[in-house]
């Protein structure tokens, strides 16, 4: 009886819509084995300035450099200034705009480094940076307050990573850096550190365990599936279909939703419905442009071969000559 009543509820589309979100276990990036191999890199705005934020996923070594505009181009320029002091990495891990556009990807290939997007509305995907940002704001806020500019970021670099004991400077430098705090000469010495990746993975391992005691692994989901996708705006779940499995990450799905339109979704946005949908498949949906926007896939060529910038126009109103001089030829 109480399993019939459980099918009966479940194919109630109304309790399905407002249904709370799913939970699953977390699954870690994997650890970098040196310095500046893996990066995450995001913009914060903050002040009403753009800000460029990299967050190094080895030392926790993090850069905040102001931008002049959201463009493709500045955020390549600003990327590259950061690569000639640290080299350039093997992944760049970022959200989709602007980092989805033609030029960033050239420049990706021409700098010989991988790329990969997160989920949409997603942000845990890139947890580091959006870890990363929340830090940098924290440090600007002080930074106004106390008017100390970016002597708290240096202070940051400077302290030790809880369950490791190194500072992110210790490990990407092997040494202290000098603040304004006295301290002995022998302590600003390079030193070797050794075991560092144990001891990151240790700690990762430790995080995740603790997450995991309150998330339950999601089941896969098979193409053509009826399912819910959740709706970001209304916080409500919206019927859709599986029109395939994302190929470079096996937690995002693409789906076809009630309009027709065809979206990446995390697992995490995506619940079973035993509701029947009129949603229909085509053959030609299962053949997605990865290499396209990962939030709409419905997206033409014409949105990467520019730069990702808000130009901003001037409006135009209607001009009309006053009634005295329409006689006059103005």
């Amino acid at each position: 009886m109480n399993s019939d009543i459980e099918n009966e509820v479940s194919q109630f589309g109304i309790c399905e819509k407002f249904k709370k979100a799913n939970s699953k276990p977390l699954k870690p990036h994997t650890v970098p084995f040196r310095p500046f191999e893996k990066i995450g890199v995001d913009i914060m705005y903050f002040g009403n300035v753009s800000y460029l934020i990299v967050m190094d996923y080895y030392s926790k070594w993090m850069e905040i450099i102001e931008l002049a505009n959201k463009c493709s181009d500045e955020v390549i320029t600003k990327l590259k200034s950061i690569f000639s002091r640290f080299g350039v990495p093997n992944t760049v891990i970022s959200d989709n705009i602007p980092f989805n556009s033609y030029i960033y990807k050239k420049f990706a290939n021409d700098w010989d480094f991988n790329y990969a997007f997160i989920s949409p509305h997603y942000s845990p995907s890139n947890g580091m940076v959006e870890r990363a940002v929340g830090i940098a704001k924290g440090i600007m806020r002080k930074a106004n307050e106390d008017r100390k500019d970016f002597v708290g970021l240096m202070e940051y670099r400077n302290t030790p990573i809880s369950g490791l004991n190194l500072s992110p400077a210790q490990i990407m430098f092997n040494r202290r850096l000098k603040t304004k705090l006295p301290i002995s000469n022998k302590l600003l010495n390079a030193e070797l550190f050794n075991n560092i990746r144990e001891k990151l993975i240790m700690r990762q391992n430790i995080q995740k365990f603790y997450y995991n005691k309150t998330a339950h692994p999601l089941s896969e989901l098979k193409q053509k599936e009826n399912v819910r996708i959740l709706n970001f705006k209304n916080k409500t779940w919206e019927p859709a279909v599986i029109v395939s499995k994302h190929k470079l990450h096996p937690r995002s799905y693409h789906v076809k939703d009630q309009f027709g339109k065809i979206l990446r979704r995390n697992r995490k946005h995506i619940r079973k419905s035993n509701t029947p949908f009129n949603i229909e498949t085509d053959p030609n949906d299962e053949i997605i442009n990865t290499s396209q926007s990962d939030s709409e896939v419905t997206l033409n060529s014409q949105t990467f071969n520019r730069s990702d910038c808000n130009v901003q126009r001037r409006s135009h109103r209607v001009r009309k000559p006053p009634s005295y001089l329409s006689d006059y030829v103005v």
